[in-house]
């Protein structure tokens, strides 16, 4: 069982190369971040004003606890709504998304007594009750269309729903190298999507996932498809959309063992410069201007519209394992928003009234990006100061990810298998 309980890991770790939020996925950094150069304006400069680094936290010094007077959320706190307890059973949860107050859906794998398993849960009263739905494929990544249409990228297909993850269809992914497995798909309506994850490639559908082609901008990028990683595309209407990712080389082996056994080796290595790379599209998609700039880290996520909350990680040998910023999709500047040395960040959503949400795992001793599970913590900015809220302490894993609606309706899950509702 321990054996599958690996694969089964090892799995969902490759389905968060492409912005899911993996463990170690950055390419380990020096501690003396580079140079700040200061970023173009214009919005042909998106790329130049993707990083920048700085040295202090954010917020300064201590993080007080949300309380009563907190706004918008007084008095509120993230309660468990389910919980993956079963007895001779591993579990990871990769996804969450909810397409409304009362609809939405939670993907993963678990190990049973030696046999995987790979599942889907469903709810249709805003998490009260779940229903488990059996997935053929080992579940990567969701992206939800509304409340009835779902596609799902699995380990080596793409899956199709019209009845809000209850029944699937099988669809099909572009054909790729082992080493180049498509991670994420994103659709701007139930035929136009595009598809991308680790390697240089990424690939539109104009027919709902059934045919793909290859997007000849990106194939005519001279990195090596090796480094390459795409990580997340957004949309600001329905002309103007952006894709972005990392292209870095790993760090040198060394060792079988992985960093996390040998930490200080990790925090040792020097740190190896890549290139934030972006796609960008003012016509729908027809035509794509690519852009990069040198920078260390991955992009992982890129949450909201115009001022978009995007998060990099990196590696050991630098001050913040990870870090939010604002980036300004229409100009290309930036400003730091949030980095703290006590957690690894894996998500952020900007609130509509103002201000964001941060979620963090906890770090245990000298590594941030061990496999052993820790505390989550979720952060909230109040647009005056930021808040450390309250989360049910059964709360742990190793990865975490928000799941927004509207700013009264917001989930956040471990990969642990927890899933929270704030209220």
């Amino acid at each position: 069982m321990k054996r599958k309980a690996e694969d089964l890991y090892q799995a969902s770790r490759r389905a968060f190369l492409a912005g899911a939020c993996g463990l170690g996925i950055a390419a380990g950094q020096d501690s003396k971040p580079p140079a700040k150069a200061e970023p173009k304006k214009g919005r042909d400069d998106i790329a130049e004003g993707m990083y920048s680094a700085r040295a202090a936290e954010i917020p300064m010094g201590h993080v007080a606890r949300a309380d009563a007077s907190t706004k918008p959320y007084g008095g509120m706190r993230w309660r468990m709504q389910y919980q993956f307890d079963q007895d001779d059973t591993d579990v990871v949860l990769n996804d969450l998304r909810f397409a409304s107050a009362e609809r939405g859906i939670a993907v993963g794998g678990m190990v049973r007594k030696g046999r995987g398993e790979n599942f889907a849960l469903v709810t249709r009263d805003g998490g009260l009750h779940w229903t488990q739905v059996k997935m053929k494929d080992l579940p990567y990544s969701l992206f939800l269309l509304d409340e009835s249409r779902y596609f799902c990228v699995c380990q080596g297909s793409l899956w199709y729903s019209n009845e809000s993850g209850v029944s699937w269809e099988k669809r099909k992914l572009p054909k790729t190298k082992k080493e180049a497995e498509i991670a994420r798909v994103h659709f701007i309506d139930d035929k136009n999507g595009w598809a991308f994850g680790a390697g240089l490639n990424v690939y539109r559908t104009i027919d709902g996932g059934m045919n793909w082609a290859e997007v000849p901008e990106a194939s005519a990028l001279k990195l090596k498809p090796e480094n390459t990683e795409w990580a997340w595309m957004n949309w600001i209407g329905a002309k103007n959309g952006i894709l972005v990712g990392t292209s870095a080389a790993p760090p040198p082996e060394g060792s079988r063992l992985p960093d996390w056994m040998i930490p200080e080796r990790a925090m040792r290595r020097r740190a190896v410069p890549g290139s934030t790379i972006v796609l960008e599209t003012r016509d729908g998609g027809t035509t794509w201007k690519p852009s990069m700039v040198s920078s260390f880290g991955h992009v992982v996520r890129m949450r909201g519209g115009s001022m978009a909350l995007t998060l990099f990680q990196y590696g050991e040998s630098m001050d913040f394992s990870s870090e939010v910023y604002v980036v300004n999709l229409r100009g290309g500047s930036n400003r730091p928003y949030f980095r703290r040395k006590d957690v690894f960040v894996y998500d952020a959503v900007p609130l509509a009234l103002g201000g964001g949400l941060v979620a963090a795992i906890e770090t245990r001793g000298r590594m941030r990006t061990s496999p052993i599970p820790g505390k989550l913590r979720i952060f909230q900015d109040t647009g005056s100061e930021w808040r450390e809220m309250r989360v049910d302490y059964h709360a742990s894993g190793v990865r975490a990810v928000l799941a927004y609606v509207d700013d009264s309706h917001i989930w956040a899950a471990t990969s642990e298998g927890v899933i929270l509702k704030l209220g």
